[in-house]
């Protein structure tokens, strides 16, 4: 096989000056805007209340660069930390997908909590003053309407990273692998001779490139894994598979047990894939491969303990039914 992606600069709109938009922006914007579109319906085919996902979306943002960033530095980079506080403040430079996911989940739940209490307030004056009585949210089921439209705005945001070439991988000759994501010239004289052996393996020449300054030419025909292209790739099929298995009515978690349970063994083996320059490991292991084997398990956990549990859209229904003159529909089960 043979590489087909070829080399291309990152993606930036110039501004003004210095000032660009790039294209990892633009698309991780747009992985928010029509994510959280996604799980705003399904929040609705669900009987849920679509303005509470709305008004979750602003916290889940911040969830993913703060927790997306500490994650970063954790568990790859704790020694910066002690080197330099101040970068735990630069939320823009490195994210952790683990991170990330751990923050949109203990930010989630506060939300979630949050609202209940404040549901539970309005219902019991509700209940002095003959009322309507508000449904109390249902963690899984919003839990599920967030990982169905995080399916399309991970794809979008991981397309960002395809665009950056930000998760390079090991060294290809694989037809997906994108020529040119790493400029061994960026690293030091040691990184530089290292490159250079495996690289020969792949491209005619390199062997013989003058380690001090390797001709762009050389490296430029060097083509990796893309983790970030990969990780699009998958997303944006399990996003249309959940759009098949959502014609029927599913058991509370059942979105979330799929994504823990498909996407943590996905990223223990491609993490085998990564680039030595971006390699932290601990006892063999990079940090995202422990989480990976947790969440995987997790997933399995969440599928089978919630099997038989009643469909959200039909506790919903029973809702309605008990308290019809309630404005919103969810299960007060919680």
């Amino acid at each position: 096989m043979h590489p087909l992606i070829p080399y291309f600069e990152t993606l930036k709109i110039p501004i003004s000056g210095d000032f660009a938009i790039h294209g990892f922006g633009i698309l991780v914007a747009l992985g928010f805007v029509f994510g959280s579109q996604q799980a705003i319906r399904k929040a609705a085919r669900d009987g849920l209340d679509p303005d509470m996902v709305n008004r979750q979306v602003s916290w889940m943002v911040a969830a993913v660069f703060i927790g997306g960033h500490l994650g970063h530095l954790l568990f790859y980079y704790p020694e910066q930390i002690l080197e330099d506080p101040m970068s735990l403040l630069r939320v823009w430079q490195g994210l952790s997908s683990f991170g990330g996911f751990i923050g949109c989940a203990v930010l989630g739940v506060w939300f979630y909590k949050r609202e209940d209490k404040r549901i539970r307030r309005e219902n019991k004056k509700a209940l002095q003053s003959g009322g309507a009585i508000k449904a109390r949210p249902h963690i899984w089921g919003y839990a599920d309407a967030g990982l169905f439209g995080l399916m399309l705005g991970w794809a979008l945001g991981r397309m960002g990273c395809f665009v950056a070439h930000d998760h390079p991988g090991t060294e290809t000759n694989f037809f997906l692998g994108v020529k040119g994501m790493l400029n061994p010239n960026n690293m030091d004289y040691a990184e530089k001779v290292s490159w250079i052996e495996r690289a020969k393996e792949f491209v005619p020449g390199v062997a013989d490139a003058d380690p001090s300054a390797i001709p762009s030419f050389l490296w430029q025909q060097v083509a990796y894994h893309d983790m970030g292209l990969y990780e699009a790739i998958w997303s944006i099929c399990m996003f249309g598979l959940f759009l098949v298995l959502d014609r029927k009515p599913r058991p509370p978690g059942f979105f979330v047990g799929m994504v823990f349970a498909i996407y943590g063994p996905l990223r223990l083996v491609m993490d085998i894939f990564r680039h030595a320059s971006t390699d932290t490991r601990y006892f063999g292991f990079t940090p995202a491969q422990f989480f990976a084997a947790a969440m995987g398990m997790l997933g399995v956990w969440i599928l089978w303990s919630k099997r038989n549990d009643t469909p959200v859209k039909h506790a919903m229904a029973e809702f309605r039914e008990r308290h019809p003159e309630a404005p919103e529909a969810a299960d007060a089960s919680e």
